[in-house]
């Protein structure tokens, strides 16, 4: 990630970022899947942890013996592990031998202001801006429909460890890789391929956001996940520093595990 006097062109970091997708994506099914198959774990839904997992908060509701053949949090970790790197080996080789320099390309730097600013923005977000955002669909969305995925992946965590290997899936690693891969090279890369025109910003911060939300997979977390792209595209581009869209998306993501938890204990 050291300097270059060779300036990758922006189009060529827009397909970068696409080609991250698309290992990270090639290899979390490779060897994600095999992972999951080797141990005769259930996960017959790509976009969740499987299709049983629904099974968990039922049963726990209902006070029952979790009796189905779950995947335990600790392998839903592990599982993920090869889809961030991925996300983040591609931009990592790309530094080694293509020039590209995290700093200068990426914004590649934090501050402690962006802890804190981050953090706040992030939860802010959560508690009032996307329910804001839905409240307009509440008669056609139905809020147990929109709230199942992050319920049925917390039903999962009912011990400190299974929490602690939440907390570094969904607050750790996912911000960290996604930030990367998203705002850092994807986001980066439109708006300095649109710098001349008036636009640029507009276009890169829907493009990537659109993107962003779309490769959930979850088509009724779709305006909630535009929602925190966008904040963090434009926290970013306010700061210039990588990590400030980091941690807002950290604080989004922690003030949803620890609502959803508060419920479920």
């Amino acid at each position: 990630m050291v300097g270059s006097e060779s300036v990758p062109a922006p189009s060529w970091r827009v397909v970068l970022a696409v080609v991250a997708l698309a290992t990270g994506f090639v290899l979390g099914q490779l060897i994600g899947g095999g992972i999951i198959i080797g141990g005769g774990w259930d996960f017959d839904v790509a976009a969740t942890p499987g299709s049983d997992i629904g099974r968990v908060a039922g049963q726990y509701g209902l006070g029952l013996a979790l009796d189905h053949n779950r995947i335990p949090m600790l392998v839903l970790l592990a599982v993920n592990v090869p889809m961030w790197a991925g996300l983040v080996g591609v931009p990592l080789l790309a530094a080694k031998f293509r020039d590209l320099d995290w700093r200068r390309d990426l914004g590649w730097a934090m501050r402690p202001v962006d802890v804190v600013a981050g953090l706040a923005v992030g939860v802010v977000t959560q508690l009032l801006v996307v329910p804001a955002v839905y409240w307009p669909l509440a008669d056609v969305i139905d809020a147990q429909d929109l709230e199942e995925p992050a319920r049925n992946l917390i039903a999962l965590a009912d011990t400190p460890v299974d929490v602690a290997a939440l907390v570094l899936m969904v607050v750790v690693g996912a911000p960290l890789a996604e930030e990367i891969v998203f705002r850092g090279v994807m986001f980066r890369g439109i708006l300095d391929m649109e710098q001349a025109s008036r636009v640029a910003l507009p276009v890169a911060v829907v493009a990537s956001s659109a993107i962003f939300a779309a490769s959930h997979l979850q088509a009724l977390q779709f305006p909630g996940l535009f929602v925190i792209g966008t904040v963090a595209a434009l926290g970013m581009h306010r700061t210039g520093r990588l990590g400030t869209a980091i941690w807002i998306h950290v604080g989004f993501n922690a003030t949803a595990v620890v609502a959803v938890l508060r419920e479920i204990y």
